[in-house]
This record gives structure tokens, C-alpha cells and sequence, in this order.
């Protein structure tokens, strides 16, 4: 009962524990509540703002974390990616640069951690320590530094 908005609870839920407690008592009956749960997340208003950010920095991670994956000895296409998407990100929400920083760093380290579990490290004959992604902090911060101060420059013209 808790997975569902407060609001949704308040309303109708009274009549779902009448309804949960009528039903039969298996996992079918579960994942349906679970299922209506979740439909009722994506049905109340303002949640989906919520999320797009996370859900976007998610997608940008993964490719930029394929990106590093496949970079052999070049890695300017990772660094350039982490540039553009923490200026993007830092642009549209500048509040939340706190958060893009570290979330978009972490796609390296990852994506170096699952290349020392597959042993894929095109075009190196040994793996950089993992300590060495650190740096790829730098763009990423420059980026979201640049995407601040575009978003509040025009402020200062008014």
C-alpha cells in the first residue's frame, strides 16, 4: 500500500485493503498491485518531471560509459562527451549541477570496472588504474561550470 502516491491512498485506499484483503494471496496478486502502483506514479502530475532528469542523465551515461568502453589510447570523443553533457545538463537545470557532476563522472569508472571484469582493453597492453579515472572529473566539471555561467549571463544584461 505504501509503493502508492499519498494522495491515491487517501482517496481510495481504504477500498484496496477491502479489495487486497478479498483477493487471493499470491505473488500474481502482488506484481498487479505493484504494476498499479507504479501506474499510479506515472498518473499523478509532476512526477515525470521529477524523473526526466535522472532518467536522461542515466541514458547519457550509458553512452558515455560505451564510449570509454571501446576508447583505446584516444580518449578526447569521452572527454568531449562529458563536456557537452555537463554544459547541457548544467544549462537546463543549473541548481542540480551538484548532482550532474558526480553522476555523469561515474559512467567512467564503471564502464572501467566492467572492462577489468571482461579484461576488454582495446588497444592497451595494461588497463590504467581505476584511480586514474578521477580526472575524468575535469571536463566534466569545466562543462558543467560553462553551462552555469552561459544559463546566468543573459540574467546579468537585464
Amino acid at each position: 500500500m505504501r509503493l502508492y502516491p499519498r494522495a491515491w491512498r487517501a482517496r481510495y485506499g481504504e477500498e484496496f485493503d477491502v479489495l487486497l484483503d478479498d483477493s487471493p494471496k499470491g505473488w500474481r496478486t502482488k506484481a498487479d498491485a505493484v504494476r498499479g502502483a507504479l501506474d499510479a506514479h506515472r498518473r499523478t502530475p509532476g512526477v515525470m518531471k521529477r524523473l526526466l532528469p535522472a532518467v536522461l542523465v542515466l541514458a547519457v551515461d550509458v553512452v558515455i560509459g560505451w564510449l570509454n568502453y571501446h576508447a583505446a589510447d584516444d580518449v578526447q570523443p569521452v572527454a568531449a562527451a562529458l563536456i557537452v553533457a555537463g554544459f547541457g545538463f548544467t544549462f537546463w537545470r543549473p541548481r542540480l549541477a551538484w548532482l550532474f557532476i558526480p553522476a555523469l563522472w561515474l559512467a567512467i569508472p564503471a564502464s572501467s570496472v566492467v572492462g577489468y571484469a571482461t579484461n576488454y582493453h582495446p588497444g592497451l597492453v595494461k588497463p590504467a588504474p581505476l584511480y586514474e579515472t578521477l580526472i575524468a572529473l575535469v571536463p566534466t566539471a569545466f562543462g558543467a561550470g560553462a553551462g552555469a555561467f552561459a544559463r546566468w549571463l543573459p540574467k546579468q544584461a537585464d
